[in-house]
């Protein structure tokens, strides 16, 4: 009951409306610019006198791509270390750590209470966030009905993929609030860490790649990024929806999870044509991706856990 209530009053805070429309309108306004472009883009062909099945195609390849890239990927990341960051951190700063530790409540409950009510908050917005994108991308390629509801039908594989970003995001920045007293600190270092993971890790697989050492000596083991795109695949796998290879390009050249490092294997010079599907990098099952970035998440809760209790609150 006493971490119940640290949930809730915890949970009373993130729930505030001007936050949640705040961090709604900042995720939107890219899903819509994106659709937007990628429209103007195919002007001369326009996705509504596609064929159904190339609507299909496009239309839900792009919201899978976005959606991993944004709707449900950074912005959902920078909020875990924005909200989970200031847990301990900002309590400590502000001088009210002291008052609360002296309650008749134990210290891994205030750290799994407030972990929780962000939790709860994060996949709610998600979840809102997910819904609202499939319908304005549906809207402004004026797709068929048919393929919006093809995207609704990513909406419940998509969201259990939030849940599990919130949760290892979540987990990083409680971690790094209870080992750092500076709150600017933490989120700062959160934010680069989620820049490294996201962006630092492609750089160096591509150069790790051009020099042909990249599978050699194993350094796909320990590509946290690519980890995280093949975990992705992970739950849309389970949809049933087969992303056509453009897409399977991005999502190569993003997170290392098929073949792309050579574009010139991403048109067959002798068909004329994009091959059927391109052939995926198989260094470890996405289930297998999936549990290591869950393991490395529980290590790192466990040792905020460990390290709020031995803290010295004066």
């Amino acid at each position: 009951m006493r971490m119940h209530a640290i949930m809730l009053k915890t949970l009373k805070d993130l729930f505030s409306i001007r936050r949640s429309i705040l961090f709604l309108i900042g995720v939107m306004i890219l899903p819509f610019f994106a659709t937007t472009i990628f429209v103007s883009s195919e002007s001369g062909n326009s996705i509504a006198n596609m064929t159904l099945a190339m609507q299909n195609q496009m239309a839900v390849g792009f919201f899978i791509i976005l959606g991993f890239m944004w709707i449900i990927g950074i912005p959902v990341v920078l909020m875990a270390g924005v909200t989970c960051g200031d847990f301990i951190s900002k309590e400590d700063q502000d001088g009210t750590l002291l008052l609360l530790v002296s309650k008749p409540v134990r210290r891994y409950e205030i750290v799994m209470g407030k972990f929780l009510a962000f939790m709860i908050n994060a996949v709610l917005l998600s979840l809102i966030v997910l819904l609202l994108s499939a319908v304005v991308m549906s809207s402004v390629m004026e797709t068929d009905i048919y393929v919006f509801n093809n995207m609704m039908s990513l909406v419940p594989s998509m969201f259990l993929y939030a849940v599990f970003v919130s949760f290892i995001f979540g987990a990083l920045a409680t971690a790094l609030s209870s080992l750092f007293r500076s709150r600017i600190k933490t989120i700062m270092l959160l934010v680069g860490v989620t820049m490294l993971i996201f962006f630092g890790f492609m750089m160096v697989r591509g150069y790790l790649e051009s020099m042909n050492v990249y599978e050699e000596y194993g350094f796909s083991h320990m590509d946290v990024n690519y980890h995280l795109g093949n975990s992705y695949l992970f739950f849309i796998q389970s949809s049933g929806f087969r992303m056509m290879p453009v897409y399977q390009g991005i999502m190569g050249q993003f997170t290392g999870t098929y073949d792309a490092a050579d574009l010139n294997k991403l048109y067959d010079s002798d068909v004329g044509a994009m091959p059927p599907e391109l052939q995926p990098k198989e260094y470890n099952t996405p289930l297998a991706s999936m549990m290591i970035w869950t393991g490395i998440a529980l290590a790192l809760l466990l040792l905020g856990i460990l390290k709020f209790e031995r803290k010295e609150v004066s």
